[in-house]
């Protein structure tokens, strides 16, 4: 396998119709240890308000005057920006979520639809490509999403969580293809600064697997499956080597991981409405200009044939 494959965010970019991630776990902190007093929902002292995933993308968070989540601008580091604008109903339900470029033509609409609190439907459609589907919401006992199918473009997702209601696994399926796992730990007892983001309760946009639970991942595993079943690790964040940086009420300021599978850096940071350390400048550093090595999967939300043309493009790639 090749060290550097950066190339597979490109090949894999438009991937999957809607894989979104791992809901949101936003009222609840139980048997969280240290996070027993996180402040989260609108009236939280903190929000995030900047967020930079290393070298691949950039989001940032504007809230309303509720302190809702009104603006997310989704930033993929290739030319490609999405300013999704947050609709709610009077019970702070986010029912709409439509998207601009920057010169402020549509380009991309959600819609959602919700049984009591639960969205049991998401809607969308890629103005720009034609693409468009249907997400359908499963449930467990505890509430928690353990399955999204879009039978449209018969494209699925499979979660699986923790004793403290983290995901710890994501698998996503075209048909009865397997064909993508990603797996999260969670080690260090840092707080999610996406808990403060209200109105939001899962990553709509595209892959987010793990990103709203109520822990930081300290290791994130992401398997690519070939058709015939042969599996390629992407990346593989070495447990020991990762470092948190960490402020006011024990919230990440920066993560820093190291790949094993590309053996390079991998540097995320946050940025909050609060001060939550004066020495943010500080800690900022170029390792996110380093990492370009990481071998982590972008995907946004795309028809099930262009999945599959990719997916065969990352194949050829992966048996050069």
């Amino acid at each position: 396998m090749k060290k550097n494959v950066v190339t597979l965010w490109s090949i894999i970019l438009f991937a999957f119709v809607w894989l979104t991630g791992c809901k949101k776990e936003s009222a609840s902190v139980e048997n969280a240890g240290e996070m027993s007093d996180l402040q989260v929902g609108n009236n939280s002292s903190c929000k995030l308000t900047h967020l930079v995933w290393g070298p691949y993308y950039t989001w940032d968070f504007h809230y309303d005057d509720k302190g809702l989540a009104d603006e997310w601008r989704f930033d993929w580091n290739n030319g490609y920006i999405q300013n999704f604008r947050m609709e709610y109903d009077k019970f702070n339900k986010l029912i709409e979520a439509p998207a601009y470029d920057d010169f402020g033509n549509l380009i991309f609409t959600n819609s959602f639809t919700y049984s009591g609190s639960r969205v049991i439907s998401q809607k969308w459609a890629d103005l720009l490509s034609g693409a468009g589907g249907e997400v359908l919401f499963s449930y467990n006992g505890k509430g928690q999403i353990i399955r999204r199918d879009d039978k449209i473009n018969d494209t699925h997702e499979e979660l699986t969580y923790d004793n403290m209601g983290n995901c710890v696994r994501s698998d996503y399926f075209i048909g009865s293809y397997f064909f993508y796992s990603d797996r999260y730990s969670f080690e260090n007892k840092v707080r999610n600064p996406l808990l403060t983001v209200s109105g939001i309760d899962y990553l709509f946009p595209g892959a987010g697997n793990g990103y709203f639970n109520k822990l930081w991942f300290t290791n994130n595993l992401s398997i690519f499956y070939d058709i015939d079943g042969t599996g390629y690790v992407l990346n593989d964040y070495d447990i020991p080597q990762t470092v948190f940086t960490t402020g006011k009420q024990n919230f990440p300021v920066l993560a820093n991981y190291f790949d094993k599978v590309s053996q390079s850096p991998l540097e995320i940071s946050f940025a909050y409405t609060c001060n939550v350390t004066n020495n943010f400048a500080e800690h900022s550093s170029s390792q996110s200009q380093k990492a370009i090595g990481t071998n982590k999967i972008s995907m946004r939300l795309g028809s099930a044939e262009s999945i599959k043309e990719q997916i065969e493009q990352l194949r050829r790639q992966y048996r050069k």
